[in-house]
């Protein structure tokens, strides 16, 4: 059986975080290179901010798996971005165990984000996108010990001090801030992600809403090239629709094209 090791991610193998998200099939797709170009910004600043943020498992010389993490300094636990194992060939090879255990081992010792105490849990926020066949994240999450946080079924913590309970702190949500310029016009912000596929999800909707309203203009707006627009706007991201904030996930094909039909009622 194949050795996998675990390996912190740094600046000599960045490039191995990035592209291990898009399949094969997919890495000569403008709009998937696109998004690993958006990932690296967003990997590269990590790696300035807080040093190690990922780790990677090999499967002898290739990246097969990922975990992404960052540290909530003010609550002094770390939250899980995602565990990610994509190709079937390395599956049911006990990787997002060694992945996640891997990096439990790593927060209980001191860390400077957290004036060289331990972290006192790890938390994560998980969504469906599994392939047929792959474990779904929440399950396999829960396997590993991790409890819910009040009542969001996808909102979990593993308490890494015993009798620790997480109460997350309520911080405000983000809101669009209509602005006059925005309206009978779509506006699609986007930028740095720590997902490559957030830029596609972005082109997907794109498209959607061309099908949906034929002619509509359309303004891209990066977040790292224009960030004083992007605050005018309440720092909100996404696709905003005649001066309204979609909601929606374009993945949720119905539910997508009616608020998007709501917000053009009445744009010529």
């Amino acid at each position: 059986m194949s050795t996998v090791v675990i390996r912190d991610v740094d600046s000599g193998n960045i490039d191995d975080l990035c592209q291990l998200c898009i399949t094969e099939k997919n890495r000569g797709d403008p709009f998937f290179i696109r998004g690993m170009e958006e990932k690296r910004k967003w990997a590269m600043d990590m790696l300035s901010r807080w040093g190690p943020f990922a780790k990677l498992a090999y499967v002898g010389p290739s990246a097969a798996g990922l975990i992404q993490y960052e540290p909530l300094p003010s609550e002094k636990v770390v939250y899980i971005h995602c565990i990610y194992v994509p190709e079937k060939q390395y599956w049911r090879m006990g990787i997002a165990k060694k992945l996640l255990s891997s990096l439990v081992e790593a927060m209980r010792k001191p860390q400077r984000w957290f004036h060289n105490e331990s972290a006192l849990a790890l938390t994560v926020k998980t969504f469906p996108g599994e392939q047929p066949g792959q474990y779904p994240a929440r399950l396999f999450f829960t396997k590993m010990g991790f409890k819910q946080i009040g009542g969001d079924p996808d909102f979990l913590y593993l308490p890494l001090e015993k009798g620790f309970i997480y109460k997350p702190k309520v911080e405000k949500q983000v809101e669009y801030v209509p602005q006059e310029e925005d309206k009978g016009k779509v506006l699609i912000i986007y930028g740095p992600s720590s997902c490559p596929f957030s830029y596609v999800f972005l082109k997907k909707a794109e498209h959607a809403i061309e099908v949906l309203a034929p002619g509509v203009p359309i303004r891209w707006m990066n977040r790292a090239e224009e960030p004083d627009e992007v605050w005018r706007r309440g720092n909100a991201e996404g696709c905003i629709v005649n001066a309204r904030h979609i909601k929606s996930f374009i993945l949720n094909g119905e539910a997508f094209q009616k608020e998007v039909m709501d917000a053009l009622r009445g744009v010529s």
